[in-house]
């Protein structure tokens, strides 16, 4: 027995005994949420996640909630100070039925004392004005934990009046209104989810999933063990319906043409025109409507957080069906809601015929978005497979003006009326200065980003009742945190599947356990390999291919995207094995194809006929295509291949087979489609595949619009529900917050937040990495006194020498004044030029001479070296004496590193230095073999005495892994950043177990309008992949700060020649582009419709300069 007591158990019930909140940070003990939550629910505790990053745990509120409402409703009304008093001295008068006095281990605290508090509580609640009431809610946890939570919120919002006057003249506004989600929490049971499976199909323990917290709030005082685990909401509240205006908008019909025939309705944008609403009279059958609004119409309460949109008090509104709750740390998110879990019997027999009339009426008069949504929305959550997810129902609710927030961009909204006697309560939409007159059985298909809101009711004291719903896509259901989290379950199920009973079977169906799922197929082996993240990029690709649509898979560097690439042409090749399958890749990236092929041959990831074009063994390449003409020629039996072709060389072999027709088509650094001049584009434009595939690790590399070409070329149609014009219009206010403009920040978020969701249906986003930290520093370094004076002589016209625009390249003057002039010498000019005779002697021709500083300079350096005086040698350059520092404290390390230059000449002195201090490198160039680029990185690791290896930047930053190394160089950057991004994934990867620190070298003469530039396009990076608002900001430097201090100040100790110090200043990379706020995915609320703005904290910052 372990003598040591289990440190959570120990909290837990101090907890319990005592009665005191406690603070929970994650450490080892917690083990995982699940194993807390348990813990937490055998004690009958309850806990909110406040503050941000931790767990508050408190006792059980020994009371139901119409007691504790009526408690705290008296309280807060109380009169004087001595009412209050006495209430709560009544306290320890009366019984608690939920609190335990019996047991042997019962509290120590009396009930009383923690109602007491309770009811100050509620009453700060209902005085404090805004800005108190929203500390309470980040500080204090009874405020998220049932049922307290529920009569904060009706004392809040009704008892609004009972503050005193002069309250409400200061303009206090009590009305800001958050939300968390349902209005209560779930969980996931032992049983299994239940999300992924047709609602006809649940099995009798399906109601049991995802167990309502509050339903145990009147059992018994201690839990039992065995029940389901229940899961608190952790985040808290969330705002919600935060209109535009601080007072509700409503909007009136005179103002509006009303609209009472069916047709179709458009926007006109420029010269655009686009389709936002399309109305049909008694689409659907008002019987039908009737028989559904029985089973719907209970589930529109009050127990929401609309206000906004009613004028201050809770409407009756409610959702069905799937909901996406991505913001709540449960475990799981992406699930029914309450309503549809209890009542999923009556809702899959009474509301089906009305589903299916919906989704006709949908597909008949808006046929191009009902493709792209039927496209998008995951096999798992069809609503009863039509394509919508969710269910918003409201009775008797005239909305004031808002926009829907969460559905999916590129579909409608399709609005019916399914019951009710009533008169006006028309749906009208500002944009189209339109109103609809909707009656019962009567569609509206239309574009819920667009601000709408109801009209006013006639008479309503006499005939108001109105049931209307709005079924929809989620568009968070299409996030990559929803298919992470159905994956795990599925892959739950097929690991206990394959250790129950072994089978001999080579290939599994990683879908098997959900029959709404597409067939994936790989090789068993391999199944137990593919990490969470890459089995969600395959079912999110094979989901699409199975529709007969592309997407973009869009992975940080390092997660394996060539491996879900290759087991995509497996499943496809299994289900089709006569059909080919084309991958378009960079040259210098085949090698790494070939090589991957070959590493998981030993899994069963095996091709019959894979073609690479590397380019080294062109015989065997012959021979394979030689094969292949032969079966398209009917001389041979058809079988698939797997063709792994350079888009340099693809045009050939389509005209050499004419009849080739692959049926899936993959794109490795798919980012190069999106370039508008692109040749490749043009080229592939012409390929009738409809299942194509983007890999890339950066969708954006210089602005916005490769985003919109990537999607638009994986899904033809979304340019005919969102043009070009229009998307480069939210665009360009990103463009100007990024750039500066801070007044454009409410529009840049609103844009961001609609693009985030345009693209969750084509576009698997994955950057997070389970990996070390990483150091990223930017270097600025200094110039030696001949730099300078070189660059003066050429500026100033002294007539030193005269050379040719294209031969003047400051970065092989910043690499060393030596390596200047042996590139404008011609010592380091590119093959081409030597190769040229004409072109060799037109650029000789500029070169008048070199003068005699220039060859006084190279004999001093000469005569340095066969003397050993490196130091001097090295002296001549800031960067090449930063480097040196840098690499005698990794050598001191014992660790090893790679350094990345673009130039030959750049990586010749820099491999020359090296060997002159003795420091074992090795270096690959653009111009080796393949076989020598293979002995290099086989020798770099296991050669443990080998430190360094010298790389091309855009020859070895793609596709190979050196996590060996866990320093990275960049000797010079480049304009586009995801260059260097490339690059440092060479280290920064899966596989790699320590910390990784950057050091990317600059000067004054070459770098500082680069990294300017590098800045912009990283804001916009991330404002995509990582969701943040964010900018160019100032940086500071870091030197004096930075654990490697010394290491820093040794170079600013370090001389230059000419008595100029080595290092100027040190910033964090990572600084140089700051986030406004992080944007969640989607605020959790079972509510369809929401303020398109998102309010976020403003960083104030200047554009960075070096």
């Amino acid at each position: 027995m372990n003598a040591f007591p289990n440190p959570l158990h120990t909290v837990l019930n101090h907890v319990y005994l005592t009665g005191e909140p406690t603070v929970i940070f994650p450490c080892s003990y917690i083990q995982d949420l699940e194993n807390l939550v348990n813990e937490i629910q055998k004690r009958n505790l309850k806990f909110a996640g406040i503050p941000v990053g931790s767990l508050t745990v408190v006792p059980k509120i020994p009371l139901s909630e119409a007691e504790l409402h009526d408690l705290c409703l008296l309280y807060t009304q109380a009169k004087t100070e001595d009412e209050r008093i006495q209430i709560c001295i009544d306290l320890f008068n009366r019984e608690y039925p939920y609190f335990d006095t019996k047991s042997k281990d019962a509290p120590v605290y009396h009930p009383a004392d923690y109602i007491r508090r309770l009811l100050q509580l509620s009453y700060r609640i209902v005085h404090a004005d805004e800005h108190a009431y929203e500390r309470l809610l980040s500080t204090s946890p009874y405020v998220h934990v049932s049922p307290m939570k529920e009569v904060c919120l009706y004392l809040r919002n009704v008892g609004y009046p009972m503050l005193d006057e002069q309250k409400v003249s200061d303009g206090h506004s009590t009305r800001a209104l958050k939300e968390d989600g349902e209005a209560h929490a779930h969980a996931d049971s032992d049983t299994g989810p239940t999300v992924g499976r047709p609602v006809g199909e649940r099995n009798s323990t399906g109601s049991c999933d995802g167990a309502d917290v509050q339903d145990h709030m009147t059992t018994d005082a201690v839990a039992d063990p065995s029940a389901p685990v229940e899961l608190e909401d952790l985040t808290g509240m969330e705002e919600v319906d935060a209109t535009k205006h601080p007072v509700t908008e409503y909007l009136d019909e005179d103002n509006f043409e009303l609209i009472n025939d069916s047709g179709p309705h458009f926007v006109f944008e420029g010269d655009e025109m686009r389709l936002v609403a399309v109305f049909i009279k008694n689409g659907v059958n008002t019987a039908v409507c009737r028989k559904a609004a029985a089973v719907l119409e209970p589930a529109a309460t009050k127990e929401n957080l609309r206000m906004k949109t009613n004028g201050g008090i809770p409407p009756n509104t409610g959702i069905v069906g799937y909901y996406d709750y991505l913001t709540n740390p449960t475990q799981h998110k992406c699930r029914e809601t309450e309503f549809m879990r209890k009542n999923w019997h009556d809702i899959n027999d009474g509301c089906g015929a009305l589903l299916h009339a919906l989704d006709f009426v949908y597909r008949q008069y808006a046929p191009i978005h009902y493709n792209m949504q039927k496209i998008a929305i995951p096999s798992n959550f069809q609503l009863l497979d039509t394509v919508f997810s969710t269910i918003t129902v409201n009775r008797n609710f005239r909305t004031a003006v808002h926009t829907d927030k969460g559905d999916f961009k590129s579909g409608f909204a399709v609005l019916s009326v399914i019951n009710g006697t009533y008169d006006g309560c028309h749906l009208a939409i500002k944009k189209l200065r339109k109103s609809f007159k909707m009656g019962v059985g009567d569609v509206l298909l239309f574009d819920a980003s667009l601000e709408h809101g109801n009209t006013q009711v006639h008479n309503p004291d006499f005939c108001w009742n109105r049931t209307s719903v709005v079924c929809y896509l989620r568009n968070g259901l299409c996030s990559a945190v929803c298919e992470m989290e159905q994956r795990k379950h599925l892959n739950y199920a097929l690991i206990r599947k394959l250790n129950s009973a072994p089978t001999s079977d080579t290939v599994v169906n990683l879908n098997g356990a959900d029959d709404s799922l597409p067939p994936l197929f790989v090789p068993t082996v391999l199944a137990r390999k593919l990490a969470p993240v890459q089995l969600s990029a395959l079912n999110f690709i094979n989901d699409r291919a199975y529709k007969n649509s592309g997407c973009v898979v869009a992975m940080a560097m390092g997660l394996g995207k060539t491996l879900v690439a290759l087991c995509t042409c497996f499943s496809h090749l299994y289900t089709h094995p006569s059909q080919d399958v084309l991958i378009l890749t960079p040259k210098p990236i085949i090698p790494h194809w070939i090589a991957e092929c070959e590493k998981w041959k030993q899994y069963g990831l095996n091709f019959s006929h894979f073609v690479a074009s590397d380019g080294l063994d062109s015989l065997n390449f012959e021979k394979a295509l030689y094969q292949y003409d032969q079966q398209m020629t009917g001389h041979a039996t058809k079988a698939g291949h797997v063709f792994v072709l350079n888009p340099e060389y693809v045009g050939s072999f389509v005209r050499r087979f004419n009849q080739f027709d692959p049926k899936l088509l993959i794109v490795d650094e798919g980012h190069r489609v999106a370039s508008k001049y692109s040749k490749l584009n043009q080229f592939l434009e012409n390929m009738k595949c409809s299942i194509r595939v983007v890999l890339t690790g950066t969708p954006i590399q210089n602005d916005f619009s490769e985003l919109y070409r990537l999607v638009s070329w994986v899904n033809k149609s979304v340019a005919h529900v969102l043009p070009n014009r229009h998307f480069l219009a939210l665009a360009n206010h990103i463009d100007k917050y990024i750039n500066g403009e801070d007044t454009e920040l409410s529009n840049a978020v609103g844009a961001l937040s609609y693009i985030q969701e345009w693209m969750k249906g084509f576009v698997f986003r994955e950057v997070e990495n389970d990996l070390p930290p990483l150091r990223d520093y930017l270097v600025v370094c200094n110039t030696s006194e001949t730099q300078k004076q070189i660059v003066n002589d050429i500026t100033g016209g002294k007539g030193f020498y005269v050379v040719s625009a294209t031969d003047f390249r400051p970065y092989h003057l910043s690499t060393h004044p030596l390596c200047y002039y042996a590139f404008i010498s011609g010592k380091y000019q590119s093959s081409w030029r030597k190769s040229d005779g004409k072109h060799a002697r037109e650029e000789e021709g500029t070169i008048h001479s070199l003068g005699n500083e220039g060859i006084e300079l190279a004999e001093t350096c000469s005569k340095a070296v066969c003397a050993s005086d490196i130091d001097f040698f090295v002296s001549l350059s800031g960067k090449m004496a930063v480097l040196t520092e840098i690499m005698r404290r990794i050598v001191t390390l014992k660790e090893k590193v790679i350094i990345f230059s673009q130039y030959v000449g750049t990586q010749d002195f820099i491999y020359r230095v090296l060997t002159a201090l003795q420091i074992p490198a090795y270096t690959v160039r653009g111009q080796d073999s393949l076989e020598k680029r293979r002995y290099a990185i086989s020798l770099f690791h296991h050669e443990e005495s080998l430190t360094a290896l010298v790389l091309s930047t855009k020859i070895a930053a793609y596709g190979l892994d050196f996590t060996v190394a866990n320093h990275v160089v960049l000797f010079d950057s480049w304009w586009n950043p995801q260059v260097d991004a490339q690059a440092i994934a060479r280290a920064y990867r899966r596989n790699q177990t320590k910390p990784v620190t950057v050091y990317r070298l600059a000067s004054h003469m070459e770098d500082q309008h680069i990294i300017r530039v590098q800045m912009r396009k990283i804001a916009l990076f991330r404002c995509i992949m990582y969701e943040e608002a964010a900018k160019v900001s100032e940086m500071s430097d870091c030197s004096s700060t930075d654990s490697n201090s010394e290491l820093w100040q040794s170079l600013k100790d370090k001389p230059l020649e000419g008595n100029q110090t080595a290092l100027i200043s040190v910033f964090r990379y990572e600084e140089a582009v700051k986030k406004t706020e992080q944007l969640t995915s989607e605020p959790d609320k079972e509510a369809n419709d929401e303020e398109e703005v998102l309010q976020t904290k403003h960083i104030g910052v200047n554009e960075q300069t070096t």
